[in-house]
């Protein structure tokens, strides 16, 4: 027996999953007390940043790949923001990241010293 999943749902689930996310490394940004929370705040934004350029990547891919549009595989399609969110914090983390985190941290402590 197979179960389906609406596309709308996924839709709706990846917009909302963004949004929220956008908003609470936002909100983190602006409460952070101490400079390691303001330099964790900045190494979440990045990886929010590299992970939605993968996922424009992705989506960018499939408007060039010959496969159908419909793979019928909805799971992959429903965890692959949990997965592209775990390899950009991984990048961020490990110090492979595109820098980010530290320019955005360098500026907010020049202008809050």
């Amino acid at each position: 027996m197979a179960i389906s999943i609406e596309n709308t749902y996924l839709t709706q689930y990846s917009t909302d999953a963004a949004d929220f996310s956008a908003d609470r490394v936002t909100n983190q940004i602006k409460q952070a007390d101490t400079d390691e929370e303001t330099l964790d705040a900045c190494r979440q934004f990045e990886a929010y940043m590299i992970q939605q350029m993968y996922k424009n990547m992705e989506r960018t891919a499939k408007l060039f790949s010959e496969e159908d549009e419909d793979s019928g595989n909805d799971y992959v399609e429903m965890f692959s923001d949990t997965y592209l969110e775990d390899i950009a914090n991984r990048m961020v983390n490990s110090g492979q990241g595109l820098g980010i985190a530290e320019q955005l941290y360098e500026s907010i402590k020049r202008q809050n010293p």
